[in-house]
């Protein structure tokens, strides 16, 4: 081997390093996102089935309230 081949790999090997660097860093970023979406739907069902169970209360404590003054007429 030349000395041109060799400063040849080590300019291509050199050169490849921060293009290596960001697709990883990227691939990191995109993994903690998904993780961070999949967190956000879980709560947010839990959110909505919490807010279901609130207006059924309130329904029923309207129901109730709507009884207590039928009765007081």
């Amino acid at each position: 081997m030349d000395n041109n081949t060799i400063m040849l790999i080590i300019g291509f090997v050199g050169s490849m390093i921060p293009i290596v660097t960001v697709i990883v860093k990227l691939n990191s970023t995109i993994t903690k996102l998904n993780v961070t979406m999949q967190v956000l739907n879980k709560q947010m069902e839990n959110s909505q089935k919490d807010r279901t169970e609130i207006h059924s209360q309130l329904n029923n404590h309207e129901t109730r309230i709507s009884i207590l003054e039928n009765e007081r007429k």
